[in-house]
């Protein structure tokens, strides 16, 4: 019977072990994203974290069927990196190219999860400044 039950708790150790690595901590993908780099900012209840906003070229897909309001096409971040939140604090009003790393849930420490408004689910995290053009 304990024979039993330790393997039952090891075994549901490992389930609960393998789902919080697959989902928060494994990189579900990662890329390149280039567009004019408009709002940058530092936010959060408990943890502190900062926020970044680029336009890209290009429409969004949120535009009504019926001819309405055309939107621009946001990709929305968080940056962990305090080097890179510094520089990027620089690049304001730029054309940018930044290297990202997204992960299918979000974990508060690491910034927001932009459910909802990136053309993907998921927590989006630069991690790299590839190229800045004026």
């Amino acid at each position: 019977m304990r024979k039993g039950i330790f393997l039952g708790s090891v075994l549901l150790l490992l389930v609960v072990a393998v789902y919080g690595y697959w989902f928060y901590y494994r990189s579900y993908s990662d890329g390149l994203r280039e567009g004019y780099f408009q709002k940058f900012s530092r936010k959060g209840n408990i943890f502190k974290t900062y926020e970044g906003e680029l336009v890209q070229e290009g429409f969004g897909k949120r535009t009504m069927p019926q001819g309405g309001p055309i939107t621009a096409n946001y990709f929305y971040f968080s940056v962990v990196d305090e080097q890179i939140a510094d520089s990027l604090e620089q690049c304001i009003g730029k054309v940018i190219r930044v290297h990202y790393t997204q992960y299918q849930r979000s974990i508060p420490w690491r910034g927001d999860n932009y459910n909802g408004k990136n053309q993907e689910p998921g927590q989006y995290i630069v991690d790299r400044i590839i190229v800045v053009e004026p």
